[in-house]
């Protein structure tokens, strides 16, 4: 694999995972404390930081993508 093929490669991941929503984008008023499941919390926390990572490594290279929350509800 050449390196702009791995480049690309690692643009198409971090889209992926930066134009996909958190639990903040589902539910603006969401509340960790709220869980009963210590477990349920630490996975949404997971993929909060995944997601956020992504949308901070996109923005900081000048790389375009969708946030979800600017999407129309099909």
């Amino acid at each position: 694999m050449t390196n702009e093929e791995k480049f690309t490669h690692l643009l198409k991941v971090l889209k992926t995972y930066a134009e996909a929503k958190h639990c903040y984008d589902k539910n603006p008023e969401y509340n960790p404390a709220e869980f009963k499941s210590n477990d349920d919390a630490f996975e949404d926390g997971i993929d909060y930081g995944w997601t956020n990572f992504a949308r901070t490594l996109l923005e900081q290279i000048g790389e375009n993508f969708e946030y979800p929350c600017m999407r129309e509800e099909e």
